[in-house]
């Protein structure tokens, strides 16, 4: 199943990579070449992640990284994130788009390069740390794309960016474990990963142009502000955006804790070792990709944006619970697929609220501020999932749906209203 899955999306990724090579030399005018070249690019960029970010774990076990390290290290990233995203979202509004995501793109192909080489957990550290200043590409890409897109067709946008971004990590993990001996999957695995970010830096270079106005446009209803600057501030600064950023908190921590746990949870009541730990990412990718394909329907069904998220928090909460109950593989799988399916359509439609509401002078800011909540959650979750787990296996999940429930309430009482379309 797992290789009829792979087939079928690699001959989808051929067609459709021949329409982006189409487009992006073509030499009239196509209005949707940049927007291809986005989603080539997020696809690349998943994909060069997807060959390092499963065997992370297992790195730092070889090189004698204790429990508590690990954690450290898992967190890094995300803490670092938390301060770095929104100030590279401000860089972004002050200077445009094009070069500090060349910038960043540098940054990143030099520090896999340099992790392939790292032989003591303490390296590895630095170099999370690194990435975590300098790796805002997705944030940047979905900026660009909310500059050149509106209304319905931002959210389509973003849908077949994450659709691509499944795909990517469905067939990273899938190659990594298939054709990397143990030994050396993960030195290859930075290798291919740099190679990958550098290709990435060369599309970018001569096919992405600056996409921020000169003149910029005002929202429908202009978002609350003041000249403030620290990240607290900054959250306050956008009060009509604060209940989607607490229910983002609580939907990603939630999220995150589950994901995190999973590999435990698996291992605990299927007997999954690490090479079925990695065809789950694939599960997880594969899924993915169908729910995003999904979601444009689901967004003409449901034109109201904000009664199609509170739906899909429903739906979330549903599917976590339904994972307290193991009861066989199958049974975890759809259950899964359902959990996919409300994430990749949140995501979806969050991004979409959150730049429909901003101008084009806050558009970086805003989405940069998204992204420290995102970094908030990868900073607490692990440690807080490993923490519960230790005292009951149960506790991370039960964690998770109490978490969900309470975004889902905030939603539902915010009072807030969002026209159709």
């Amino acid at each position: 199943l797992l290789s009829l899955s792979l087939s079928l999306s690699l001959s989808l990724l051929a067609a459709q990579s021949k329409i982006l090579l189409i487009s992006m030399v073509s030499t009239t005018k196509n209005p949707d070449r940049l927007s291809n070249v986005l989603i080539l690019l997020s696809f690349l960029d998943y994909l060069a992640v997807s060959l390092v970010y499963p065997q992370m774990g297992i790195r730092m076990r070889e090189l004698g990284a204790s429990q508590f390290m690990s954690g450290l290290i898992s967190s890094s990233y995300g803490a670092i994130q938390l301060f770095s995203a929104t100030a590279h979202g401000v860089v972004c509004d002050q200077y445009g788009r094009r070069i500090p995501l060349l910038l960043c793109l540098v940054s990143i192909t030099c520090s896999y390069l340099a992790l392939s080489g790292s032989m003591s957990f303490v390296s590895i550290l630095v170099i999370r740390s690194v990435l975590g200043l300098v790796k805002h590409t997705q944030s940047t890409l979905k900026v660009i794309g909310g500059d050149i897109h509106t209304g319905t067709s931002r959210s389509t946008f973003i849908s077949k960016s994450n659709s691509f971004s499944g795909l990517a990590f469905m067939i990273g993990p899938f190659l990594a474990a298939y054709f990397f001996e143990p030994d050396t999957s993960f030195q290859y695995g930075c290798w291919i990963c740099s190679a990958i970010f550098m290709v990435t830096l060369v599309i970018t270079y001569f096919f992405v142009e600056e996409t921020l106005p000169v003149v910029r446009v005002k929202p429908d209803k202009p978002l609350e502000s003041k000249p403030q600057s620290s990240i607290l501030q900054r959250f306050k600064k956008y009060s009509s955006l604060q209940d989607i950023f607490i229910y983002r908190f609580c939907a990603a921590a939630s999220v995150i804790i589950l994901r995190y746990f999973t590999p435990l949870y698996t291992q605990h009541y299927f007997g999954f070792n690490a090479k079925h730990a990695s065809y789950m990412t694939s599960f997880f990718g594969f899924s993915g990709i169908v729910c995003s394909s999904l979601a444009g329907y689901v967004a003409w069904l449901v034109p109201d944006k904000l009664k199609l998220t509170r739906y899909l928090s429903l739906l979330l909460i549903f599917s976590i619970a339904s994972t307290l109950l193991p009861s066989s593989i199958t049974a975890f799988l759809i259950t899964q697929f359902m959990l996919s399916f409300a994430t990749q359509n949140l995501r979806i439609m969050i991004d979409s609220l959150i730049l429909s509401a901003a101008s084009d002078s806050d558009r970086g800011e805003v989405f940069g501020l998204g992204a420290s909540i995102i970094g908030l959650c990868r900073v607490g979750g692990p440690v807080v999932a490993g923490t519960l787990a230790e005292v009951n296996m149960m506790l991370p999940l039960v964690c998770s749906v109490v978490l969900a429930a309470l975004g889902s309430g905030v939603l539902f009482w915010s009072g807030r209203k969002v026209k159709q379309g």
